[in-house]
């Protein structure tokens, strides 16, 4: 009897190891030990690319920490194309002269000398100038 429990029990313990490593749960709980928050949330949503959490929090550490930032990003693999939520804070106002634009060169229209028209969506958003660029994220302030 106990050698038919300890088959059982080894069976279960190796039917575990097995989903465990079909999941890559051991991969998971590697990264989860080895790797700060921000540099997994970099690693699943980008830098410069994708969802952009990376520039995002740049950007919002370095230059607008009392105001929310507009992201205007038009990925189209992006499910509801909307970075905002990396650092939207529901207690504080948009800052109205300060966007930061992703994954959209196209939208920048170059005018003359650091002054650019944005475009977005078939919407004049006005005159702006680069405060930040990062291959193709931009940090806009409006002239």
């Amino acid at each position: 009897m106990k050698i038919l429990k300890l088959k059982l029990l080894l069976a279960c313990v190796v039917l575990l190891i097995l989903i465990l490593h079909l999941n890559k749960s051991f991969l998971d709980i590697y990264s989860l030990l080895k790797f700060e928050p921000h540099e997994r949330m970099t690693k699943i949503y980008g830098d410069c690319g994708g969802e952009s959490y990376g520039f995002i929090k740049k950007i919002s550490k370095i230059y607008n920490k009392k105001l929310n930032l507009r992201v205007l990003n038009d990925n189209p693999n992006f499910t509801f194309n909307n970075s905002t939520w990396f650092t939207y804070n529901v207690n504080k106002d948009y800052d109205k002269d300060k966007i930061i634009l992703i994954n959209n060169i196209n939208s920048l229209k170059y005018l003359d000398e650091n002054k650019y028209q944005l475009i977005f969506k078939n919407k004049n958003l006005g005159y702006f100038k680069i405060l930040q660029k990062d291959n193709t994220c931009f940090f806009l302030q409006r002239i």
